[in-house]
């Protein structure tokens, strides 16, 4: 059994080990994501400026994804009890940040987290949102918003109950706060337009 307990205990701290790794590398991401996002909007004028601006925080966006959607492949959505909150929010971040397949292909993971308390609900339902918005449907809790000139709120379903929503799934504040949060305006009868261009969350 001496061995047994021997193998027991590398295995364990090998585990550790690989949780400690893996937290220092999504640490460092989630600074870079927050970084790039660190910028007074009033100063970005002009059209070109804020495509410049734009192209800059995609660059920096799809080099966090080739770091961490490898780790989500192999390990699957890591819990937040094993790496810590804020490496937990990292690795939401850049799924948040990426592509509609990635998001589709990811978010069930971290919703049946989120159930568990192992990832945020609030962060499951902001990415719930947001696949839907990418999908051209309304979104369920009002934490989309579109357009860079002029954002307004992503057009909502059952849009009398979403506070409702929103305090269930842990939001602390309203639609109408988040909407003004985001600089945004909010129409409850907002209709799905057309076409969607840039969003913002």
């Amino acid at each position: 059994t001496t061995k047994q307990d021997e193998s027991r205990k590398s295995l364990a701290e090998e585990k550790q080990t690989k949780y400690t790794l893996l937290r220092q590398e999504l640490e460092e991401v989630y600074d870079i994501d927050q970084n790039i996002r660190k910028v007074d909007f009033d100063t970005i004028t002009t059209r070109e400026a804020s495509i410049a601006y734009s192209k800059k925080m995609m660059a920096v966006d799809s080099a966090n994804q080739i770091r961490v959607i490898p780790i989500i492949e192999h390990y699957g959505w890591l819990p937040k009890s094993k790496v810590g909150d804020k490496a937990a929010n990292a690795i939401f971040l850049v799924v948040q940040h990426s592509s509609l397949e990635t998001i589709e292909k990811y978010l069930p993971q971290m919703e049946a987290l989120a159930k568990q308390g192992e990832a945020s609900a609030t962060d499951a339902a902001k990415m719930r949102d947001r696949l839907l918005m990418f999908h051209g449907k309304k979104q369920i809790y009002g934490t989309q918003a579109s357009g860079w000139a002029k954002p307004f709120i992503w057009p909502i379903e059952d849009v009398e109950n979403v506070n409702k929503r929103r305090k269930e799934v842990g939001f602390t504040i309203t639609v109408e706060e988040n909407a003004e949060r985001l600089g945004a305006e909010y129409n409850p009868n907002e209709q799905l337009p057309k076409k969607n261009n840039d969003t913002q969350q």
